[in-house]
Formats: C-alpha cells, structure tokens, sequence
C-alpha cells in the first residue's frame, strides 16, 4: 500500500484564486487536487452533511464531486449519487478521519484542498490546522485592488452574500471587499506563527509562472523539472475544471467560471493603494491597515 503523505492546504481571501492554482497545481503527477471540500465547517461528517443541507449556497459540492471522482466511478448522476450514500455510511466518521480516507485512495499522489472561505474564521482555520496538524499551507495573495473588483462585480449579481464580505459600519451595510480581503490575512499571519506556510502571489505566476511555481514545487517536495511544469500550465486537463453534474455543479471559486471583462482581471495599476475605491460610491480609499499590510507583502 502506498504511503499516505498530509494533505497541503491552498488557503487565501475568497476571490484570490485559490481553485484556479488547485487546477494548476492539481495537473501535476505527484499531486491531486480537489475543489473545495469545506471540511472546517463541522467535527464529523454527519455535521458537516446537515450543515450542507441548511447552506444557500454550494458547500457541498466538491466534496461531493471529490468522492464521486475517486470513489464512486466518475463525476456523472450515478456518481453523485454514489458519492452521497458513501457519505451517508459514514456519518459518524470525524472530519479528520474522512481526510485521511481521501488522501489514502490518492496515494501516492498527495491531496491538495484548496479553500478560500476558512482563512475568515479564526475558529474554523484552528480546526483545520488542528485536522491534519502536519499539514503544510500555501497562503494564495492577491492585490486587494484585483480582488476587490472581481469580488464587487461578481455580488453585484447575488441575491445572497455571504456576511463575512460586507461593511456593517455603513446603514445599511454594503459588500466591501477589503474587509474578507484583511481578516483573511490577518488569519492566515497569524498561523504562520505555528505552521508551515509558504506565500505565494498571482502577480508572481502572471509575470513569470514557470519560475514561481518551480519554487513552489521545490517547496512541496514535488519535481519541478521544465517537462512537469510545461504538463501544468494547463489547468483545463484537470478533473474538476469546470462545472460538475447537474447534482453538484460547484465547488470552485467564481473566477474561474465566469466571463469577466478583461480590465476586471489585469494587474492591479501602479498607485492603487491610494485611489478611491470604484466599487464605493463616497469616493474613500483603501483602510489604513490594508494599505500597510498589502505593502508589508511587496505591493
């Protein structure tokens, strides 16, 4: 039996491009990644299926989609389907545990688990440090100017947002990206302290991904030699890229599915950490704190 190595955590700010670099990195023959599984959200399946059941939005996707991929014969209906009486079966199984069955059936392939909600609740990052203590993560950065445009235009169109990415020092609240954008850090620099974590950001791999993501490959442990990286510049061969089945189509983060226009998505222009915000309409900039600490990472 092969030997099963830790999971690695790809966490960051929702809108960083979590699921995007889980497809990049999920093409690599050492490593098998899965969209988001949402593991944080309770102690034990049974939990964290009911919690599923009472969400708005698709937190149960990927795990499904996941379990039908390595379990149960493929993602299509009878795969989904599948994949819930799995997880039925083992309602009483811990989170952790679940963990360990998963990257036990990619083995020797380690599990990648990208997330890009934990890093906003203390509490929940704890849970999942504490889930697979030798986990190492890889803190995903975006600039906060990027990531807030994306994350305006996108809940522009929702009816539901989630609390976490809304102001509610303004009557009535109103989204305003910066704030999921700092707690997120402010988390994820926290753990730092006590876990092993390497940062990278999408402006590296936009201005040079062969050279950022050899680095991040020789920091994993895992080949980074010009043939592998070649095999990984395309996320398109991954098999969570795109939609799932009608049952379970989610699981990635919006940006990679939506159309968005091509100024939305560019790098973030020079100065911007002090220009008025163009998703705020009282002209305000950047807090004072997401100004400091974006400089505190190089921006």
């Amino acid at each position: 039996m092969a030997e099963t190595q830790s999971p690695i955590w790809l966490l960051g700010a929702p809108f960083s491009g979590v699921t995007w670099l889980a497809g990049v990195l999920g093409t690599h023959p050492q490593l098998y990644a899965t969209p988001q599984l949402h593991l944080s959200l309770a102690d034990d399946v049974g939990n964290l299926l009911e919690v599923f059941g009472a969400s708005q939005g698709e937190h149960g996707h990927g795990l499904l989609r996941t379990v039908a991929e390595i379990a149960c014969g493929g993602q299509d209906d009878s795969g989904i389907a599948g994949a819930k009486q799995w997880l039925e079966q083992r309602r009483k199984l811990s989170t952790a545990a679940l963990l360990q069955e998963l990257a036990a059936r990619v083995a020797p392939r380690r599990l990648v688990i990208p997330d890009a909600e934990t890093a906003l609740r203390a509490y929940e990052l704890l849970r999942l440090t504490q889930m697979a203590p030798a986990a190492p993560i890889v803190h995903l950065l975006r600039h906060p100017w990027t990531q807030g445009r994306l994350m305006s235009s996108w809940c522009k169109e929702r009816l539901f947002v989630p609390v976490d990415y809304k102001d509610y020092s303004q009557d009535p609240p109103q989204v305003e990206p910066q704030v999921p954008w700092l707690r997120a850090q402010i988390n994820l620099d926290r753990a730092a302290a006590h876990t092993k974590m390497h940062r990278v950001s999408t402006e590296a791999l936009d201005r040079d991904f062969n050279a950022t993501l050899a680095v991040l490959c020789q920091w994993l442990g895992v080949d980074a030699d010009p043939s592998t990286l070649a095999l990984m510049a395309d996320p398109g061969r991954w098999p969570y890229a795109g939609l799932g089945p009608a049952e379970a189509p989610g699981g990635l983060e919006p940006d990679v599915l939506m159309d968005w226009p091509a100024d939305l998505s560019a790098q973030a222009p020079a100065g911007s950490l002090e220009a008025s915000l163009p998703w705020r309409e009282d002209g305000m900039g950047f807090d004072a704190q997401v100004r400091q600490r974006a400089r505190d990472y190089g921006y």
